[in-house]
């Protein structure tokens, strides 16, 4: 169970800053490849995104590391549920398993399974969500970006769309330090 957690929790990872890197540093790849950068059609404006209000500016929150595992496992409140992740920088978004996704109120069959991912287990299509809130220790964040994966995904990730908004993540020899 451990190394398919581990797995697919590199899986993601890598997959997730591929992306990100790819799409940050378009200009350079496309330069490098000898191409012209294709000129969009249409500007489409999209609308603003709620604003991210945060909660508890200043706080600072230690996750111990597990003498079982060696992994970060962060005890938090999703929406009004309570889900156990694990802390992962790797990870460009939250993602949660059906059954924390259900814990945090959220109605899988309303769902739209859109997004393709990959796994250790292979392909999967996830549904991307807004959480309402996740609460870890005194840092409270609002309306997160997440990812629903039905299968394939053993526990939860906490993932960059939480941890990118905080001012510092610092690992230490027996903690994460989370600070906001």
């Amino acid at each position: 169970m451990g190394n398919t957690i581990l797995r697919d929790a590199v899986v993601i990872s890598a997959i997730g800053v591929g992306m990100v890197l790819t799409f940050q540093h378009r200009d350079k790849v496309y330069a490098m490849a000898g191409l012209e950068r294709p000129a969009l059609q249409q500007e489409v404006a999209l609308p603003e995104p709620p604003p991210k209000q945060q909660v508890n500016q200043g706080s600072v929150v230690s996750i111990p590391k597990s003498l079982r595992d060696g992994h970060f496992w962060a005890e938090a409140t999703v929406n009004s549920g309570y889900v156990r992740f694990l802390v992962d920088t790797g990870a460009s978004s939250v993602a949660l398993t059906k059954e924390d996704a259900q814990k945090a109120g959220l109605r899988l069959h309303d769902l739209e399974y859109n997004v393709p991912i990959r796994t250790a287990g292979g392909r999967n299509m996830a549904a991307r969500v807004q959480l309402k809130s996740i609460a870890v220790g005194s840092i409270t964040l609002r309306n997160v970006e997440a990812l629903v994966v039905p299968e394939g995904l053993e526990t939860s990730l906490l993932g960059m769309s939480y941890l990118g908004q905080l001012q510092k993540v610092e690992a230490t020899p027996s903690a994460l330090l989370l600070r906001f």
